[in-house]
């Protein structure tokens, strides 16, 4: 597999995949995951006609680690902005999972002149996502993985059973692949990458993103959720229309959970191939 890089204005080596030709999709993954969980739909999307380039966010495998803990939305948008400037390409069709997702919404309420779609899977838009005690109790990973250095020791003990443990709640339907897994705690297991996917978190909790890149967009969006999502987050999906622009378009994927993309491959090319299809842009 062959890797670019280019370096983030913060003096970090990003590095990303890129393979096709035509228009420009960029591709964001999540948490515990890694740039291969777009392996399926890359290929899919470059069969159809397009450059599909998926990013290994920074802190994960094998881009730099931010030594000053730079893991916020707003830092992570604009690390696409500048793959946008690397690539030299005005406008692309963003696609984000989890992290991606919510970096996904902050793209296209931050620069939405250089976004002509965004897909998103499993988060509700910023504007609308649950933050009250009824989501930290459904998903309390978003408080103790907030914690700092016990966080690390948590999610590392036992040679990262955490992470299986993860997949299989937010999951429960799912067979998740024996070689995911271990690609995935592969890629986490040095201390330094590990540390920087609990970062994402800690940061949240300190309100280092700014009001804008949560704010509404008038981006058309795909929102993909798994209908074994707890119902708090269900219900942040019911509203997400509201916070999108026009043409957008909402998806329950039955029987799959947070990570529909690989539950239900599938189905959800299909969507995705239709919603970012040209004829669909104006």
């Amino acid at each position: 597999m062959s890797l670019l890089e280019f370096r983030s204005s913060d003096a970090l080596t990003l590095r990303y995949t890129c393979n096709g030709s035509g228009p420009l999709v960029i591709a964001l993954h999540g948490f515990p995951d890694t740039f291969r969980t777009w392996d399926q739909m890359a290929s899919r999307l470059v069969a159809e006609g397009y450059t599909f380039v998926a990013l290994a966010m920074r802190g994960y495998v094998p881009s730099d680690v931010s030594e000053t803990g730079a893991y916020s939305i707003d830092r992570l948008a604009l690390d696409v902005l500048e793959l946008l400037d690397h690539l030299q390409c005005e406008k692309a069709v963003i696609i984000g999972h989890d992290w991606g997702a919510s970096t996904a919404y902050a793209i296209a309420a931050m620069y939405p002149e250089r976004v002509s779609r965004i897909v998103t899977f499993a988060i509700a838009p910023l504007a609308v996502a649950p933050s009250g005690w009824r989501e930290r109790w459904a998903r309390p990973h978003n408080i103790y993985l907030g914690l700092g250095a016990l966080s690390g020791w948590w999610f590392r003990r036992g040679d990262f059973r955490e992470i299986k443990r993860l997949y299989r709640l937010w999951s429960p339907n799912w067979d998740v692949p024996t070689s995911h897994l271990t690609r995935v705690r592969d890629a986490l297991r040095p201390p330094e990458r590990s540390r920087a996917a609990i970062e994402y978190y800690r940061l949240r909790k300190t309100a280092q993103s700014s009001n804008n890149s949560t704010a509404p967009t008038r981006i058309p969006a795909l929102i993909v959720y798994g209908e074994d999502e707890p119902n708090v987050r269900k219900a942040a999906f019911r509203s997400a229309l509201n916070a999108v622009g026009e043409d957008s378009k909402l998806i329950e994927i039955a029987d799959a959970g947070h990570w529909p993309h690989l539950e239900a491959p599938e189905q959800c090319f299909a969507e995705v191939s239709d919603f970012v299809s040209p004829q669909r842009q104006p």
